[in-house]
């Protein structure tokens, strides 16, 4: 096996080009949940906008048409999408800057941004924490994002070789000058959870990966539900990493199941997501408003536990019992 190369998440995107639209009202196994919930101080909708999806590629690069990307984004706004999810890594900048050029400083839309990650080459992530980096980041979002503040800024990763206190501090330096609105944190192992939650108790959100093909962080999920504290769920739409094979057969079989209760696979995989964990927020990109109005028709739609359990069966049957995990997709195959 050689060296892991992994893949950041913090955009989302859809598993398949050709989603159906969805189907007639439920008749079994679904009920409607609240689509909106809080957020940072915010009332926002349950599916986020990833905004991965403004760049060229899955993250990097200006986009061919940025006056379509920006097009895409306020439609998405007029569509009921009321936060919209970035990271200074993508593109390295141009997410930001798209979203800036297109919705500014509108108060009805939550931006959440993230600093904290190098983006040297399309391939490749680092994590730099130290605070003067920090800081200067979040002035170069602001400027890009072209808001009086922040909404919620994330500590995109926990930097190991800098104290974590150093790093939070940054961002609440931020938040006292009234830079930030709110500070989370993506992507915590348990351990650095606690020490994030003893030194920032106000802690307004934890982003990581999940989806129900990869649950790993599924206890930080329920953990962060009995404290109160939102989960946004970033690669929500399971197929990121599954070899070719794989993905067919589980998206044929979320096809099937979200045909007998009237969803598409997209808004299943979301629904799996808001009955496993009521306090979970979803960040799903697309390219397509179609797919983006479909995946926010989906918010805080629940399964009943059969329907839940059937999904989770049709995971297990395509891919077994070895942990997935979409970072690492060498891995898994």
């Amino acid at each position: 096996m050689g060296a892991r190369t992994a893949i950041v998440g913090g955009g989302g995107g859809p598993l398949a080009a050709g989603d159906p639209h969805p189907g007639a009202a439920a008749t079994r196994g679904v009920s409607p949940g609240d689509p909106d919930t809080d957020l940072a101080g915010h009332r926002v909708s349950r599916v986020a906008f990833g905004a991965a999806r403004l760049t060229a590629g899955d993250g990097w690069g200006t986009p061919e048409d940025p006056e379509a990307a920006k097009d895409l984004l306020l439609a998405a706004v007029d569509a009921g999408f009321s936060y919209v999810d970035t990271a200074d890594a993508l593109g390295p900048g141009v997410s930001e800057r798209l979203i800036g050029e297109a919705i500014g400083n509108r108060a009805d839309v939550l931006v959440a941004t993230k600093v904290g990650m190098l983006r040297p080459s399309a391939d490749a992530w680092g994590v730099l924490g130290r605070p003067d980096y920090l800081r200067q980041q979040i002035q170069l979002s602001l400027q890009r994002l072209r808001r009086d503040r922040i909404d919620l800024l994330y500590l995109h990763r926990v930097d190991p070789t800098v104290p974590l206190a150093e790093q939070l501090g940054a961002l609440q330096e931020a938040r006292d000058r009234g830079d930030v609105g709110a500070i989370g944190v993506s992507e915590p192992s348990a351990a650095q959870l606690d020490a994030v939650l003893e030194l920032e108790p106000g802690l307004a959100a934890v982003q990581s990966l999940l989806n129900v093909a990869a649950r790993q962080n599924g206890e930080i999920a329920a953990r962060l539900e009995r404290l109160g504290i939102p989960f946004v769920a970033y690669w929500p739409l399971v197929g990121r990493g599954l070899r070719a094979e794989h993905k067919q057969l589980l998206f044929a079989e979320l096809q099937r199941i979200g045909q007998t209760v009237g969803l598409s696979a997209h808004q299943l995989s979301l629904a799996w997501i808001f009955s496993a964990h009521p306090n979970a927020l979803a960040v799903a990109g697309s390219r397509s408003l179609v797919h983006l109005v479909q995946n926010q028709q989906a918010a805080g739609t629940r399964l009943d536990s059969c329907v839940s359990s059937e999904v989770e069966a049709a995971v297990q049957a395509v891919l077994g019992d070895t942990p997935f995990d979409p970072r690492f997709p060498e891995e898994n195959s």
